[in-house]
Protein backbone atom coordinates (compact mmCIF):
# COMPACT_ATOMS: atom_id res chain seq x y z
CA UNK A 1 0.00 0.00 0.00
CA UNK A 2 3.05 2.67 1.09
CA UNK A 3 4.56 1.83 -2.41
CA UNK A 4 1.06 2.73 -4.02
CA UNK A 5 1.08 5.96 -2.51
CA UNK A 6 4.28 6.75 -3.18
CA UNK A 7 3.94 5.75 -7.12
CA UNK A 8 0.63 7.76 -7.36
CA UNK A 9 2.54 11.00 -4.86
CA UNK A 10 5.49 10.85 -7.93
CA UNK A 11 2.99 10.81 -10.90
CA UNK A 12 0.89 14.12 -9.06
CA UNK A 13 4.44 15.59 -8.64
CA UNK A 14 5.59 14.78 -12.47
CA UNK A 15 2.30 16.32 -13.86
CA UNK A 16 2.49 19.52 -11.73
CA UNK A 17 6.42 20.10 -12.92
CA UNK A 18 5.41 19.30 -16.19
CA UNK A 19 2.68 21.99 -16.24
CA UNK A 20 4.83 24.41 -14.85
CA UNK A 21 7.39 24.08 -17.01
CA UNK A 22 5.55 23.74 -20.06
CA UNK A 23 2.63 26.11 -19.06
CA UNK A 24 5.42 29.03 -18.07
CA UNK A 25 7.47 28.50 -21.18
CA UNK A 26 4.34 28.65 -23.42
CA UNK A 27 2.93 31.67 -21.98
CA UNK A 28 5.79 33.99 -22.22
CA UNK A 29 3.68 37.41 -23.94
CA UNK A 30 2.28 39.68 -22.11
CA UNK A 31 -1.89 39.65 -21.46
CA UNK A 32 -3.49 42.13 -23.85
CA UNK A 33 -6.69 43.90 -22.91
CA UNK A 34 -9.94 43.02 -25.57
CA UNK A 35 -12.37 45.59 -26.52
CA UNK A 36 -15.95 44.25 -25.91
CA UNK A 37 -18.38 45.34 -28.49
CA UNK A 38 -21.64 44.14 -27.87
CA UNK A 39 -23.87 44.20 -31.08
CA UNK A 40 -27.84 43.86 -30.80
CA UNK A 41 -30.13 43.16 -33.64
CA UNK A 42 -33.34 44.81 -32.65
CA UNK A 43 -36.26 42.66 -32.78
CA UNK A 44 -36.28 39.37 -33.76
CA UNK A 45 -38.17 35.79 -33.67
CA UNK A 46 -42.14 36.59 -33.88
CA UNK A 47 -41.52 40.23 -32.71
CA UNK A 48 -41.00 41.76 -36.55
CA UNK A 49 -40.27 45.39 -35.95
CA UNK A 50 -41.44 47.79 -38.66
CA UNK A 51 -42.91 46.34 -41.98
CA UNK A 52 -42.57 47.66 -45.55
CA UNK A 53 -44.96 45.31 -47.40
CA UNK A 54 -44.17 47.39 -50.80
CA UNK A 55 -41.12 46.55 -50.84
CA UNK A 56 -41.08 42.81 -48.22
CA UNK A 57 -38.71 44.50 -45.60
CA UNK A 58 -39.14 43.28 -42.52
CA UNK A 59 -37.44 45.29 -39.92
CA UNK A 60 -35.90 41.89 -37.98
CA UNK A 61 -34.40 40.69 -40.95
CA UNK A 62 -32.74 43.90 -42.44
CA UNK A 63 -31.47 44.55 -38.55
CA UNK A 64 -29.97 41.08 -38.45
CA UNK A 65 -28.22 41.14 -41.61
CA UNK A 66 -26.70 44.85 -40.66
CA UNK A 67 -25.34 43.45 -37.17
CA UNK A 68 -23.80 40.41 -39.08
CA UNK A 69 -21.92 42.58 -41.10
CA UNK A 70 -20.85 45.10 -38.70
CA UNK A 71 -19.50 42.11 -36.91
CA UNK A 72 -17.61 40.93 -40.06
CA UNK A 73 -15.98 44.16 -40.21
CA UNK A 74 -15.25 45.11 -36.97
CA UNK A 75 -13.84 41.42 -36.23
CA UNK A 76 -11.01 42.55 -39.14
CA UNK A 77 -10.03 44.83 -36.20
CA UNK A 78 -7.23 44.00 -33.55
CA UNK A 79 -8.21 43.63 -29.74
CA UNK A 80 -11.89 43.58 -30.65
CA UNK A 81 -14.26 41.10 -29.18
CA UNK A 82 -17.59 40.91 -31.00
CA UNK A 83 -20.70 39.51 -29.14
CA UNK A 84 -24.17 39.56 -30.41
CA UNK A 85 -26.83 39.38 -28.01
CA UNK A 86 -28.45 36.91 -30.80
CA UNK A 87 -27.80 35.63 -34.09
CA UNK A 88 -31.01 35.26 -35.19
CA UNK A 89 -34.68 33.94 -33.01
CA UNK A 90 -36.92 31.16 -34.29
CA UNK A 91 -40.36 32.63 -35.55
CA UNK A 92 -41.75 31.73 -32.21
CA UNK A 93 -39.99 33.18 -29.85
CA UNK A 94 -38.43 36.48 -28.76
CA UNK A 95 -35.76 38.17 -26.32
CA UNK A 96 -36.58 40.32 -24.05
CA UNK A 97 -34.73 44.24 -23.93
CA UNK A 98 -33.66 43.12 -20.11
CA UNK A 99 -31.95 40.24 -21.45
CA UNK A 100 -30.73 41.78 -24.38
CA UNK A 101 -29.51 44.57 -22.21
CA UNK A 102 -28.00 42.70 -19.65
CA UNK A 103 -25.96 40.68 -21.93
CA UNK A 104 -23.71 43.74 -22.12
CA UNK A 105 -23.76 44.15 -18.56
CA UNK A 106 -22.46 40.76 -17.63
CA UNK A 107 -20.02 40.72 -20.13
CA UNK A 108 -18.56 44.02 -18.64
CA UNK A 109 -18.68 45.53 -22.24
CA UNK A 110 -16.93 48.69 -23.48
CA UNK A 111 -19.45 49.84 -25.76
CA UNK A 112 -23.35 48.20 -26.92
CA UNK A 113 -24.48 49.22 -30.38
CA UNK A 114 -28.53 48.11 -30.85
CA UNK A 115 -29.19 48.20 -34.40
CA UNK A 116 -32.63 49.24 -35.90
CA UNK A 117 -34.70 51.21 -39.03
CA UNK A 118 -37.47 53.28 -38.31
CA UNK A 119 -40.71 53.24 -39.00
CA UNK A 120 -43.18 56.07 -39.87
CA UNK A 121 -47.17 56.65 -39.33
CA UNK A 122 -48.97 55.94 -42.16
CA UNK A 123 -49.28 58.90 -44.46
CA UNK A 124 -46.06 60.36 -43.17
CA UNK A 125 -42.72 60.91 -45.35
CA UNK A 126 -40.38 60.84 -43.22
CA UNK A 127 -36.61 60.19 -43.63
CA UNK A 128 -33.19 60.19 -42.41
CA UNK A 129 -30.86 58.75 -39.74
CA UNK A 130 -30.97 59.39 -36.00
CA UNK A 131 -28.79 58.29 -32.69
CA UNK A 132 -30.19 58.05 -29.64
CA UNK A 133 -27.75 57.71 -26.11
CA UNK A 134 -28.92 57.75 -22.68
CA UNK A 135 -29.16 61.41 -21.15
CA UNK A 136 -26.92 60.46 -17.96
CA UNK A 137 -24.00 63.01 -17.62
CA UNK A 138 -22.11 61.90 -14.40
CA UNK A 139 -19.62 60.08 -16.39
CA UNK A 140 -17.65 61.18 -19.70
CA UNK A 141 -18.37 57.17 -20.99
CA UNK A 142 -22.22 57.47 -20.81
CA UNK A 143 -23.80 61.01 -22.65
CA UNK A 144 -20.66 62.39 -24.18
CA UNK A 145 -18.69 59.46 -25.36
CA UNK A 146 -21.91 58.23 -26.91
CA UNK A 147 -23.04 61.42 -28.60
CA UNK A 148 -19.01 61.75 -29.59
CA UNK A 149 -19.50 58.11 -31.59
CA UNK A 150 -23.22 58.80 -33.04
CA UNK A 151 -21.92 62.09 -34.34
CA UNK A 152 -19.51 60.19 -36.45
CA UNK A 153 -21.98 57.21 -37.53
CA UNK A 154 -24.45 60.06 -38.60
CA UNK A 155 -21.43 61.60 -40.75
CA UNK A 156 -20.85 58.56 -41.92
CA UNK A 157 -24.18 57.96 -43.05
CA UNK A 158 -24.66 61.06 -44.14
CA UNK A 159 -22.09 60.51 -46.84
CA UNK A 160 -24.20 57.60 -48.01
CA UNK A 161 -26.96 60.53 -48.86
CA UNK A 162 -28.96 59.56 -45.61
CA UNK A 163 -30.44 63.05 -44.11
CA UNK A 164 -29.21 63.42 -40.64
CA UNK A 165 -31.56 63.96 -37.98
CA UNK A 166 -29.37 64.46 -34.91
CA UNK A 167 -28.18 62.33 -31.79
CA UNK A 168 -31.18 62.71 -29.13
CA UNK A 169 -31.97 61.63 -25.89
CA UNK A 170 -35.66 60.60 -24.37
CA UNK A 171 -36.25 60.05 -20.91
CA UNK A 172 -39.03 58.00 -19.16
CA UNK A 173 -42.29 60.09 -18.27
CA UNK A 174 -43.37 57.44 -15.64
CA UNK A 175 -42.49 58.13 -11.99
CA UNK A 176 -40.26 56.07 -9.08
CA UNK A 177 -37.46 54.28 -8.57
CA UNK A 178 -37.88 52.28 -11.59
CA UNK A 179 -37.34 54.53 -13.44
CA UNK A 180 -34.31 56.67 -12.25
CA UNK A 181 -30.76 55.79 -11.93
CA UNK A 182 -29.14 55.14 -8.58
CA UNK A 183 -27.90 59.44 -8.78
CA UNK A 184 -31.50 60.42 -8.79
CA UNK A 185 -32.13 61.39 -12.54
CA UNK A 186 -34.68 59.94 -14.70
CA UNK A 187 -33.46 56.87 -16.70
CA UNK A 188 -33.92 56.52 -20.19
CA UNK A 189 -36.90 55.51 -21.92
CA UNK A 190 -35.00 52.90 -24.43
CA UNK A 191 -34.92 50.06 -22.37
CA UNK A 192 -31.84 48.66 -23.94
CA UNK A 193 -30.11 51.86 -23.05
CA UNK A 194 -31.99 52.26 -19.61
CA UNK A 195 -30.73 48.65 -18.47
CA UNK A 196 -27.06 48.33 -19.69
CA UNK A 197 -26.91 51.39 -17.78
CA UNK A 198 -28.31 50.24 -14.31
CA UNK A 199 -27.88 46.01 -15.08
CA UNK A 200 -31.55 46.60 -12.88
CA UNK A 201 -35.35 46.63 -14.20
CA UNK A 202 -37.04 46.81 -10.95
CA UNK A 203 -35.16 49.73 -9.18
CA UNK A 204 -32.35 52.15 -9.19
CA UNK A 205 -29.93 49.35 -9.45
CA UNK A 206 -26.64 49.91 -8.49
CA UNK A 207 -24.43 53.11 -8.16
CA UNK A 208 -23.52 54.36 -11.88
CA UNK A 209 -21.65 57.23 -11.07
CA UNK A 210 -18.40 54.61 -10.43
CA UNK A 211 -18.60 54.19 -14.13
CA UNK A 212 -20.18 50.58 -13.78
CA UNK A 213 -22.60 51.35 -16.48
CA UNK A 214 -22.52 50.59 -20.23
CA UNK A 215 -21.86 52.89 -23.10
CA UNK A 216 -24.80 52.33 -24.88
CA UNK A 217 -25.92 53.65 -28.85
CA UNK A 218 -29.17 52.58 -30.38
CA UNK A 219 -29.13 53.53 -34.19
CA UNK A 220 -32.28 54.09 -36.51
CA UNK A 221 -30.39 53.97 -39.62
CA UNK A 222 -33.27 55.40 -41.88
CA UNK A 223 -36.75 54.53 -42.48
CA UNK A 224 -38.15 51.28 -43.93
CA UNK A 225 -40.16 52.79 -45.90
CA UNK A 226 -40.38 56.35 -48.46
CA UNK A 227 -37.57 57.78 -49.83
CA UNK A 228 -35.29 55.87 -47.95
CA UNK A 229 -36.17 52.38 -49.37
CA UNK A 230 -33.16 53.27 -51.87
CA UNK A 231 -30.72 52.46 -49.21
CA UNK A 232 -31.78 49.16 -47.93
CA UNK A 233 -33.53 47.38 -51.01
CA UNK A 234 -30.35 45.31 -51.72
CA UNK A 235 -27.82 43.34 -49.21
CA UNK A 236 -24.97 45.56 -50.66
CA UNK A 237 -26.55 48.49 -49.32
CA UNK A 238 -27.19 47.42 -45.82
CA UNK A 239 -23.16 46.50 -46.07
CA UNK A 240 -22.31 49.75 -46.45
CA UNK A 241 -24.91 50.94 -43.69
CA UNK A 242 -22.89 48.59 -41.45
CA UNK A 243 -19.51 50.08 -42.60
CA UNK A 244 -20.32 53.40 -41.49
CA UNK A 245 -21.23 52.03 -38.47
CA UNK A 246 -17.91 50.42 -38.34
CA UNK A 247 -15.89 53.31 -39.69
CA UNK A 248 -17.01 55.06 -36.58
CA UNK A 249 -15.96 53.13 -33.89
CA UNK A 250 -12.54 52.26 -35.80
CA UNK A 251 -12.31 55.98 -35.74
CA UNK A 252 -13.04 56.83 -32.04
CA UNK A 253 -11.38 54.15 -30.45
CA UNK A 254 -8.70 54.28 -33.02
CA UNK A 255 -8.61 50.71 -33.78
CA UNK A 256 -6.11 49.07 -36.14
CA UNK A 257 -6.63 46.17 -38.77
CA UNK A 258 -4.97 42.96 -36.95
CA UNK A 259 -3.00 42.82 -40.52
CA UNK A 260 -1.30 45.79 -39.49
CA UNK A 261 -0.27 45.19 -36.02
CA UNK A 262 1.72 43.06 -34.09
CA UNK A 263 -0.14 40.25 -31.68
CA UNK A 264 2.64 38.31 -30.88
CA UNK A 265 5.80 38.75 -29.83
CA UNK A 266 7.81 35.48 -29.42
CA UNK A 267 11.62 35.37 -28.31
CA UNK A 268 13.78 32.35 -28.97
CA UNK A 269 14.25 32.53 -25.52
CA UNK A 270 12.88 32.36 -22.52
CA UNK A 271 15.75 32.35 -19.91
CA UNK A 272 19.33 32.20 -20.53
CA UNK A 273 22.72 31.56 -17.91
CA UNK A 274 25.43 33.52 -18.93
CA UNK A 275 29.07 34.99 -17.16
CA UNK A 276 29.97 37.89 -16.43
CA UNK A 277 31.38 39.38 -19.37
CA UNK A 278 29.67 37.04 -22.02
CA UNK A 279 27.51 38.31 -24.53
CA UNK A 280 24.62 36.56 -25.95
CA UNK A 281 21.59 37.30 -28.32
CA UNK A 282 17.96 37.03 -28.49
CA UNK A 283 16.43 36.50 -31.84
CA UNK A 284 12.15 37.24 -32.01
CA UNK A 285 9.79 36.41 -34.19
CA UNK A 286 6.63 38.97 -35.11
CA UNK A 287 3.34 37.91 -35.93
CA UNK A 288 1.91 38.30 -38.17
CA UNK A 289 4.54 39.04 -40.60
CA UNK A 290 2.11 41.45 -42.23
CA UNK A 291 2.65 43.84 -39.23
CA UNK A 292 3.62 47.36 -40.68
CA UNK A 293 5.84 48.54 -37.37
CA UNK A 294 7.85 45.37 -36.43
CA UNK A 295 10.84 47.60 -34.75
CA UNK A 296 11.27 45.88 -31.04
CA UNK A 297 12.04 48.08 -27.95
CA UNK A 298 14.45 46.41 -25.55
CA UNK A 299 15.09 47.23 -21.66
CA UNK A 300 16.91 45.62 -19.21
CA UNK A 301 15.63 46.02 -15.38
CA UNK A 302 18.44 46.24 -13.75
CA UNK A 303 21.74 47.13 -15.92
CA UNK A 304 24.25 46.40 -13.10
CA UNK A 305 23.52 42.57 -14.55
CA UNK A 306 23.06 43.23 -17.69
CA UNK A 307 22.42 45.41 -20.29
CA UNK A 308 21.00 44.83 -23.71
CA UNK A 309 21.18 46.93 -26.85
CA UNK A 310 18.66 48.33 -29.46
CA UNK A 311 19.43 44.88 -31.54
CA UNK A 312 18.51 42.43 -28.45
CA UNK A 313 22.28 41.72 -27.89
CA UNK A 314 22.86 41.07 -23.85
CA UNK A 315 25.95 41.26 -22.33
CA UNK A 316 26.45 40.11 -18.67
CA UNK A 317 27.94 42.86 -16.36
CA UNK A 318 27.68 41.58 -12.60
CA UNK A 319 26.28 38.42 -10.76
CA UNK A 320 22.65 37.97 -10.22
CA UNK A 321 19.59 37.93 -12.07
CA UNK A 322 18.04 40.43 -14.47
CA UNK A 323 14.93 40.45 -16.85
CA UNK A 324 15.10 41.49 -20.55
CA UNK A 325 11.78 42.92 -21.74
CA UNK A 326 11.21 43.11 -25.30
CA UNK A 327 8.26 45.51 -26.35
CA UNK A 328 6.66 45.77 -29.99
CA UNK A 329 6.71 49.60 -30.84
CA UNK A 330 3.37 48.66 -33.23
CA UNK A 331 1.87 47.81 -30.15
CA UNK A 332 2.95 48.64 -26.59
CA UNK A 333 0.47 46.22 -25.22
CA UNK A 334 2.73 43.09 -26.70
CA UNK A 335 5.78 42.04 -25.01
CA UNK A 336 8.05 38.94 -23.94
CA UNK A 337 10.30 38.73 -21.51
CA UNK A 338 13.69 36.64 -20.87
CA UNK A 339 15.34 35.66 -17.51
CA UNK A 340 18.89 36.27 -17.21
CA UNK A 341 20.73 34.57 -14.70
CA UNK A 342 24.50 35.97 -14.67
CA UNK A 343 27.14 34.46 -12.52
CA UNK A 344 30.79 34.12 -12.31
CA UNK A 345 32.12 30.70 -10.72
CA UNK A 346 35.47 29.37 -10.50
CA UNK A 347 36.25 27.12 -13.16
CA UNK A 348 37.51 23.07 -12.57
CA UNK A 349 38.18 20.58 -14.69
CA UNK A 350 36.48 17.82 -14.19
CA UNK A 351 39.09 15.10 -15.14
CA UNK A 352 41.03 16.09 -12.26
CA UNK A 353 44.54 17.84 -11.64
CA UNK A 354 46.27 15.26 -13.49
CA UNK A 355 46.18 12.76 -16.57
CA UNK A 356 47.52 10.07 -18.43
CA UNK A 357 46.92 9.27 -21.98
CA UNK A 358 48.61 7.42 -24.36
CA UNK A 359 50.39 8.58 -27.81
CA UNK A 360 47.94 9.00 -30.78
CA UNK A 361 44.49 8.74 -28.65
CA UNK A 362 42.55 11.47 -27.55
CA UNK A 363 40.88 12.77 -24.24
CA UNK A 364 37.69 15.16 -23.67
CA UNK A 365 38.17 17.23 -21.13
CA UNK A 366 34.89 18.25 -18.89
CA UNK A 367 34.27 21.63 -16.72
CA UNK A 368 31.86 22.79 -14.17
CA UNK A 369 30.90 25.43 -16.46
CA UNK A 370 31.59 24.43 -20.04
CA UNK A 371 27.81 23.96 -21.32
CA UNK A 372 26.80 27.47 -19.78
CA UNK A 373 26.80 30.26 -22.42
CA UNK A 374 30.22 31.25 -22.46
CA UNK A 375 33.75 30.93 -24.42
CA UNK A 376 36.14 28.93 -22.88
CA UNK A 377 39.50 28.77 -24.33
CA UNK A 378 41.75 26.07 -24.17
CA UNK A 379 45.40 26.19 -24.43
CA UNK A 380 48.78 23.67 -24.18
CA UNK A 381 51.53 24.68 -22.68
CA UNK A 382 53.62 22.42 -25.21
CA UNK A 383 52.14 21.62 -28.17
CA UNK A 384 54.72 19.16 -29.45
CA UNK A 385 53.19 16.57 -26.87
CA UNK A 386 49.72 17.76 -26.35
CA UNK A 387 47.29 19.79 -28.70
CA UNK A 388 43.59 20.65 -27.58
CA UNK A 389 41.06 22.51 -29.86
CA UNK A 390 38.59 24.57 -28.79
CA UNK A 391 36.29 22.29 -27.30
CA UNK A 392 38.84 20.57 -25.10
CA UNK A 393 39.54 17.55 -26.95
CA UNK A 394 43.13 16.64 -26.74
CA UNK A 395 45.16 14.87 -28.74
CA UNK A 396 48.66 12.95 -27.17
CA UNK A 397 50.76 13.95 -29.95
CA UNK A 398 54.52 12.38 -28.23
CA UNK A 399 55.27 10.94 -24.80
CA UNK A 400 56.20 13.75 -22.38
CA UNK A 401 54.28 15.81 -20.13
CA UNK A 402 52.49 19.08 -20.84
CA UNK A 403 49.65 21.58 -18.87
CA UNK A 404 46.27 22.07 -20.81
CA UNK A 405 44.74 25.15 -19.15
CA UNK A 406 41.21 26.21 -19.64
CA UNK A 407 40.00 30.08 -19.53
CA UNK A 408 36.99 31.66 -19.27
CA UNK A 409 35.10 34.93 -18.80
CA UNK A 410 36.09 38.50 -18.22
CA UNK A 411 38.42 38.29 -14.99
CA UNK A 412 40.65 35.17 -17.42
CA UNK A 413 39.43 32.45 -14.52
CA UNK A 414 41.60 29.64 -15.05
CA UNK A 415 41.73 26.09 -14.10
CA UNK A 416 44.74 23.49 -15.05
CA UNK A 417 45.44 19.59 -15.82
CA UNK A 418 48.53 18.29 -16.13
CA UNK A 419 48.56 15.52 -18.76
CA UNK A 420 51.52 13.04 -19.33
CA UNK A 421 51.76 11.21 -22.63
CA UNK A 422 52.44 8.01 -22.21
CA UNK A 423 53.75 4.46 -24.88
CA UNK A 424 52.86 0.71 -24.85
CA UNK A 425 55.39 -1.53 -25.44
CA UNK A 426 54.83 -4.28 -27.98
CA UNK A 427 53.44 -6.73 -25.43
CA UNK A 428 50.87 -4.64 -23.48
CA UNK A 429 47.18 -3.76 -24.75
CA UNK A 430 44.10 -2.44 -23.51
CA UNK A 431 40.88 -3.34 -25.34
CA UNK A 432 37.00 -2.75 -24.09
CA UNK A 433 34.96 -5.50 -24.47
CA UNK A 434 30.95 -4.72 -25.06
CA UNK A 435 31.17 -0.78 -23.74
CA UNK A 436 31.28 2.16 -25.64
CA UNK A 437 34.83 4.23 -25.97
CA UNK A 438 35.00 7.67 -27.34
CA UNK A 439 37.73 9.85 -26.46
CA UNK A 440 38.79 8.39 -23.47
CA UNK A 441 35.40 8.19 -22.08
CA UNK A 442 33.56 4.88 -21.30
CA UNK A 443 29.59 4.66 -22.15
CA UNK A 444 26.89 2.03 -22.71
CA UNK A 445 27.33 0.14 -19.17
CA UNK A 446 24.31 -1.26 -17.13
CA UNK A 447 23.24 0.48 -14.10
CA UNK A 448 25.04 -0.84 -10.74
CA UNK A 449 27.74 -2.33 -12.50
CA UNK A 450 30.04 -2.84 -9.48
CA UNK A 451 34.20 -2.26 -9.91
CA UNK A 452 35.04 -5.57 -10.47
CA UNK A 453 32.54 -6.13 -12.47
CA UNK A 454 33.17 -3.51 -14.48
CA UNK A 455 36.89 -4.32 -15.02
CA UNK A 456 36.08 -7.17 -16.34
CA UNK A 457 35.00 -5.21 -19.56
CA UNK A 458 38.80 -3.87 -19.83
CA UNK A 459 41.36 -6.56 -21.27
CA UNK A 460 44.47 -5.62 -20.72
CA UNK A 461 47.69 -7.61 -21.30
CA UNK A 462 51.54 -7.62 -20.07
CA UNK A 463 52.07 -5.67 -16.51
CA UNK A 464 49.08 -3.52 -17.08
CA UNK A 465 46.60 -3.56 -14.28
CA UNK A 466 42.83 -2.01 -14.30
CA UNK A 467 42.21 0.62 -11.48
CA UNK A 468 38.88 2.09 -10.66
CA UNK A 469 38.24 4.89 -8.10
CA UNK A 470 34.84 4.09 -6.57
CA UNK A 471 33.90 1.60 -3.68
CA UNK A 472 30.38 1.14 -4.55
CA UNK A 473 28.75 1.48 -8.33
CA UNK A 474 30.48 2.39 -11.98
CA UNK A 475 28.95 5.93 -12.37
CA UNK A 476 29.14 9.28 -14.11
CA UNK A 477 31.85 10.61 -13.20
CA UNK A 478 33.94 7.83 -12.32
CA UNK A 479 37.54 7.43 -13.04
CA UNK A 480 39.43 4.38 -14.63
CA UNK A 481 43.04 4.21 -15.14
CA UNK A 482 45.53 1.69 -16.60
CA UNK A 483 48.65 1.32 -14.81
CA UNK A 484 52.39 0.03 -14.95
CA UNK A 485 53.65 -0.47 -11.71
CA UNK A 486 52.66 2.52 -9.67
CA UNK A 487 53.20 4.68 -13.04
CA UNK A 488 49.17 5.52 -14.46
CA UNK A 489 49.44 4.97 -18.70
CA UNK A 490 45.97 5.97 -19.65
CA UNK A 491 42.99 7.28 -17.93
CA UNK A 492 39.51 6.89 -18.81
CA UNK A 493 36.09 8.81 -17.80
CA UNK A 494 32.69 7.26 -16.99
CA UNK A 495 29.21 8.44 -18.34
CA UNK A 496 25.64 6.72 -17.48
CA UNK A 497 23.05 8.78 -18.64
CA UNK A 498 20.69 9.56 -16.40
CA UNK A 499 22.95 8.85 -13.46
CA UNK A 500 23.09 12.79 -12.51
CA UNK A 501 24.40 12.30 -8.96
CA UNK A 502 27.09 9.74 -10.44
CA UNK A 503 25.96 6.92 -7.77
CA UNK A 504 26.43 4.52 -11.47
CA UNK A 505 22.29 4.09 -10.08
CA UNK A 506 18.81 5.37 -11.65
CA UNK A 507 16.76 7.02 -8.55
CA UNK A 508 14.74 9.70 -7.39
CA UNK A 509 17.42 11.63 -6.50
CA UNK A 510 18.32 11.98 -10.40
CA UNK A 511 15.16 13.72 -10.99
CA UNK A 512 15.58 16.01 -7.76
CA UNK A 513 18.26 16.96 -9.74
CA UNK A 514 16.52 17.68 -13.21
CA UNK A 515 13.49 18.71 -10.99
CA UNK A 516 15.52 21.76 -9.48
CA UNK A 517 16.90 22.57 -12.40
CA UNK A 518 13.71 23.33 -14.59
CA UNK A 519 11.74 25.27 -11.56
CA UNK A 520 14.68 27.00 -11.17
CA UNK A 521 15.77 26.13 -7.61
CA UNK A 522 19.41 25.17 -8.52
CA UNK A 523 21.62 24.54 -11.54
CA UNK A 524 23.40 21.10 -12.46
CA UNK A 525 26.64 22.11 -12.52
CA UNK A 526 29.17 20.42 -14.65
CA UNK A 527 29.54 19.14 -18.41
CA UNK A 528 29.50 15.52 -17.30
CA UNK A 529 26.50 16.13 -15.58
CA UNK A 530 24.22 18.08 -17.83
CA UNK A 531 25.34 15.55 -20.22
CA UNK A 532 23.99 12.72 -18.39
CA UNK A 533 20.79 14.65 -17.55
CA UNK A 534 20.08 15.25 -20.97
CA UNK A 535 18.97 11.84 -21.79
CA UNK A 536 16.83 13.21 -24.93
CA UNK A 537 19.94 14.75 -26.02
CA UNK A 538 18.08 17.94 -27.45
CA UNK A 539 20.56 20.12 -25.96
CA UNK A 540 18.16 20.85 -22.93
CA UNK A 541 17.05 20.43 -19.79
CA UNK A 542 13.69 19.59 -19.30
CA UNK A 543 10.40 18.08 -17.98
CA UNK A 544 11.06 15.47 -20.98
CA UNK A 545 14.17 14.39 -19.18
CA UNK A 546 12.42 14.09 -15.92
CA UNK A 547 9.80 11.74 -17.83
CA UNK A 548 12.04 9.33 -18.99
CA UNK A 549 13.57 8.95 -15.34
CA UNK A 550 10.40 9.03 -13.99
CA UNK A 551 8.89 6.05 -16.19
CA UNK A 552 12.49 4.07 -15.63
CA UNK A 553 11.63 4.86 -11.54
CA UNK A 554 7.95 3.62 -12.15
CA UNK A 555 8.94 0.72 -14.11
CA UNK A 556 6.69 1.84 -17.21
CA UNK A 557 9.91 2.41 -19.83
CA UNK A 558 13.31 1.56 -18.54
CA UNK A 559 15.98 4.11 -19.99
CA UNK A 560 18.14 2.54 -23.31
CA UNK A 561 21.88 1.99 -22.06
CA UNK A 562 23.96 4.39 -24.24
Amino acid sequence: MKKKILKLLSIFLIILITYITFGFNASNAETVKTMKIVIDPGHGGHETGAINYTDGIMEKDINLKTSRYLKDYLEDYYGVEIIMTHNGLDSNTEMSILDRGMVARNNNADLLLCLHYNSASAGNSWYGAEVYVTANKSCYKYNQESTEIGNLILRNLSNLGLYNRGVKTRLCQDTGPKWEYSDGTKADYYGIIRYAMKGNAEDRGPDITNGSGITSILIEHCFISGSDVQFINTDAKLQKLAQADGQAIVEHYGLKLKKDVVAELILDKTSVDMIVGDKTKIDYTINPSTAINKKVNWQASDSKIATVDENGNITAVGEGTATITATADGNDKVSSKVQVKVTNPNITIQNGERASMLEGSKMQLFTDIGAIDSKITFKSSDEDILKVDENGLVTGVKVGTAKITATYGQYKKTASIEITVNKLNENETIEIKDYKETNGVISNFARETKAEEFTKHIKVTGDLKVKVDIENFVGSGTKVQIYKGDECLQTFICKLYGDVNGDGKISAVDYMYIMNKIMDVKEITGDIEKDVADINSDKNISAVDYMYIMNDIMDVKKLDIR
